[in-house]
């Protein structure tokens, strides 16, 4: 390899190097902003869970929305992401899911997909996916961008088309680790805890008040594992663009020993050359 050839081969090197600190530093500053986003749609969703308990306790007859059921068959929420460079962030959380499926027979579960990355996944696998079309999963996440689809969850479970709603996302344990997560979301599930159940004072009966309620924590629980999600993916590219970046920098390092080293051995012939013109 010529001087010339090592040169170019550097600066290329260096001009990615730049690229993945500049994805790093991106990926750093929104984890604070995603980590509030994340803590506070969570009380949220707990404050709701607590008025659905309430409300499921002064109901005369079970509902369908709050009774474990079978679970014959299950819809899958499955979150990922648009774009990749996220280190291991996609194919731990694909791997997990197939796992989850792999004794299932394709009549007895359904994948809603949200995300470009998943969305290819899915059809490249041939799973039986609900939605038809690429369900984008911007950073600037709104909840009026999914209520449509919550409140299309919430109908198919009634009609009991499905019999259980599932979240599979990856979840936020520290910016160095991000784990899989499944959480049923229908039918709501109310643990027996002994700390004092919060009372509440409702206008109207308790029924029409968890037929409505279910819509704002199905929309809401969505939201909170897309804000998890996001927080991982942000983690996770942050972590792997570093990595880029230090491993780009250590080969512009060696090829910096291996141009020198070349350009003095060229040096050295040159010299010898020169005394060996001279002695002739």
């Amino acid at each position: 390899m010529s001087l010339k050839d090592i040169k170019l081969r550097m600066q290329a090197i260096e001009k990615t190097a730049s690229i993945t600190q500049a994805m790093h530093n991106i990926a750093l500053s929104k984890i604070k902003k995603s980590s509030l986003l994340l803590n506070t749609t969570r009380d949220f969703v707990v404050k709701l869970h607590g008025i659905l308990d309430y409300a499921n306790q002064n109901i005369e007859e079970e509902h369908r929305l709050t009774t474990i059921n079978e679970g014959k068959t299950k819809l899958y929420v499955l979150v990922t992401s648009d774009r990749g460079l996220a280190g291991s962030y996609h194919s731990q959380l694909f791997k997990a899911f197939l796992d989850e499926v792999k004794d299932m027979k394709k009549e007895n579960y359904r994948v809603f997909v949200l995300g470009k990355k998943g969305f290819y996944f899915a059809q490249k696998r041939k799973l039986p996916m609900v939605n038809q079309e690429i369900i984008y999963n911007r950073d600037d996440i709104t909840t009026m961008y999914f209520r449509h689809y919550a409140d299309l969850i919430k109908d198919v479970f009634m009609q009991k088309s499905i019999d259980e709603v599932i979240l599979f996302y990856n979840h936020y344990i520290n910016t160095a680790t991000q784990v899989v997560k499944n959480r049923t979301i229908l039918p709501v599930i109310f643990e027996e805890t002994d700390e004092p159940k919060r009372e509440f004072i409702y206008d109207t009966a308790p029924e029409i008040v968890l037929d409505h309620t279910i819509n704002i924590y199905i929309e809401s629980s969505i939201f909170t594992a897309l804000a998890d999600a996001k927080l991982s993916e942000h983690a996770s590219r942050m972590i792997a663009m570093k990595s880029a970046t230090d491993n780009a920098n250590e080969i512009v390092e060696r090829l910096h020993t291996i141009y020198h080293r070349a350009r003095q051995q060229e040096i050295t012939s040159e010299i010898i050359d020169v005394i060996n013109g001279s002695n002739v």
